[in-house]
């Protein structure tokens, strides 16, 4: 009896480690290049980079998704994939958020060059065309303005689909929209790729920097497993030099540094 109790145990930590160790971690998001960039193309993204980095080592295969953010949001709260990339705790409060951020990150608006628009809170959005992404948080005023919902579908247009920004600033660009509320280098990269940089302008933040995560699905036992090891991953990517090398392939540097 005390045999066949043993083997029960021993079977019982085996199913477990099985599920938490060597599994696959499927990660999701619209295109937000350099936070992440296309699936399977050369250059996937820091923050996909980070993860494929972090959970190898810890023995895992990282899957990595282009899932349009509002259906990642939906998928990863009921399980059926496990991790969402970039949120901000406000964005999903209930999903498992690592410790330690995988990005600092900050949202701006963004017009032509001749426009002489500058942000000045919401009050200033009384008569612009404004261009956003379905279900993003761009901070707790913007948020708040957006929610009240007091303005017509001409004045505030969302989004949708795998490459929301870049429709954004092709609207922009036909005149469709006065300004783009986005964050700084994915906003510049994907400017850059139109070749539109030179034409194009910050006039104003929205908000201050806040920490941005790959955070995981509150449905899965396994998320908080997952998100420890990124946290304690993200510690050892810093001491051994790997983060700056991995930031550096898209011109960035350790956010850690600069504050």
């Amino acid at each position: 009896m005390v045999k066949m109790r043993f083997f029960q145990s021993i079977a019982i930590l085996f199913i477990m480690a099985s599920f938490v160790y060597g599994d696959k971690i499927v990660i999701s998001s619209d295109i937000w290049c350099p936070v992440n960039c296309k699936a399977g193309s050369g250059q996937e993204g820091f923050m996909v980079d980070i993860a494929r980095t972090v959970f190898e080592k810890a023995g895992h295969e990282v899957e990595y998704r282009n899932i349009p953010w509002n259906r990642t949001v939906v998928w990863v709260r009921e399980g059926s994939i496990n991790g969402a990339i970039g949120p901000y705790f406000d964005d999903c409060p209930d999903f498992v958020f690592p410790e330690n951020e995988q990005a600092m990150i900050s949202f701006e608006m963004f017009v032509k060059k001749q426009n002489p628009w500058i942000y000045k809170g919401v009050s200033s959005l009384a008569k612009v065309r404004l261009g956003i992404i379905a279900e993003y948080s761009y901070g707790k005023e913007l948020d708040a303005h957006l929610e009240k919902g007091k303005f017509s579908k001409a004045m505030v247009q969302t989004n949708f689909g795998k490459t929301p920004l870049r429709n954004n600033i092709l609207k922009l660009m036909e005149g469709r929209l006065d300004a783009v509320v986005a964050t700084g280098p994915v906003f510049w990269y994907t400017a850059n790729k139109l070749k539109v940089v030179d034409q194009l302008k910050s006039a104003g933040f929205v908000t201050r920097p806040q920490k941005a995560y790959v955070a995981f699905s509150p449905a899965l036992p396994a998320s908080k497993t997952y998100a420890r090891i990124l946290s304690d991953g993200m510690e050892q990517l810093r001491k051994t030099g790997e983060l700056e090398k991995i930031l550096s392939r898209y011109s960035l540097t350790d956010w850690r540094k600069t504050q």
